[in-house]
């Protein structure tokens, strides 16, 4: 009877939530028993239970935190106490306004301080006031580097518009030098010093300033101007189509393609291409650098206007005339 009570309590009890059956279980009974003086029978009594969602095997099958998935993410200072609960644990780029920019693994933050893992300094605080922005999975934070890398698109714009320049002179000059001379002994610049210095620039001259204009991009907060940055490529492609052309009519012995002005055309794309590049590159770079002061805290600082004042009005026995400003 009390084995019969024990199942129907067993069965009657309310549900603790979402349950799954597990199936029957058979234990072993002993046949005495102190509980009351009646001998219960010896050998197997099926117990019917049921798995309860959340007893002590719930754990062992409760789904996983999904993980990170490396997104870089830019959080401007103050954070909310979530968003610093969810950087425990990771490496952070740490801004401490104009102080530095730390590379850190983020522990805990309080109402006073942020605590951190310095890679070479060990356990490490710093004041929340001194905190201005804080980046996760930050370019700037990639293992194994020990120098954060640095934008370069102004000397990029530099050199990649300065080799496009000369492969456009190198161009027209290989034109007009052979302009009207069928005898390839009587061209002022020969193929092959236009094919070793006019040509090498012209190819190299737009992809310099892209590159130089994408070591601004790692921050994915720059947009810089995707319309210059398509004409350029397409400019570039149109270069790279007529240097193709002349290597085929020079050195492929196609006479149609040994026209007068195929190298000029071909220099004449490249710095354009060059050119379109160029402005990405340098609004990317205004972009980053913009980005960079809202990170420490400043503010943007602006110009100061010149002002001009004039004054008029009795002075003494007489009349005066006051003129001052700032330029």
């Amino acid at each position: 009877m009390l084995v019969a009570l024990a199942v129907v309590s067993l069965a009657l009890a309310p549900p603790a939530g979402l349950r799954s059956y597990s199936g029957p279980e058979a234990v072993v009974v002993d046949g005495s028993s102190n509980m009351f003086a009646g001998t219960l029978p010896k050998g197997q009594i099926t117990l019917i239970h049921h798995a309860v969602a959340g007893d002590a095997e719930a754990p062992a099958t409760a789904e996983a935190p999904a993980p990170a998935d490396n997104m870089p993410r830019y959080y401007p200072t103050p954070l909310t106490d979530a968003q610093w609960q969810r950087l425990g644990g990771r490496q952070v780029l740490i801004i401490l306004g104009t102080a530095g920019r730390e590379c850190v693994t983020f522990t805990r933050a309080d109402k006073s301080a942020v605590y951190y893992v310095h890679p070479k300094n060990g356990a490490q605080q710093a004041p929340l006031a001194a905190v201005t922005a804080v980046h996760e999975n930050s370019w700037e934070c990639a293992e194994g580097r020990e120098s954060t890398p640095s934008e370069w698109a102004r000397v990029g714009t530099g050199v990649g518009v300065g080799f496009s320049a000369v492969g456009m002179l190198m161009g027209v000059l290989y034109d007009a030098g052979r302009a009207g001379k069928p005898d390839p002994s009587d061209h002022s610049v020969k193929h092959f010093m236009y094919a070793g210095l006019g040509l090498t620039t012209t190819l190299l001259g737009t992809p310099i300033v892209a590159i130089g204009g994408a070591s601004t991009s790692r921050d994915l907060r720059v947009r810089g101007k995707i319309w210059a940055r398509g004409l350029g490529y397409a400019l570039y492609a149109g270069a790279v189509v007529f240097s193709a052309l002349w290597l085929i009519g020079q050195y492929g012995d196609k006479e149609p393609l040994r026209f007068v002005g195929i190298t000029s055309l071909a220099g004449g794309l490249g710095l354009a291409g060059s050119a379109f590049m160029a402005v990405d590159a340098l609004s990317s770079r205004a972009e980053l650098k913009t980005l960079e002061r809202q990170d420490t805290g400043q503010a943007r600082k602006t110009a100061r206007r010149g002002q001009l004042h004039v004054g008029a009005g009795p002075s003494g026995q007489g009349f005066g005339l006051a003129l001052g400003g700032r330029f």
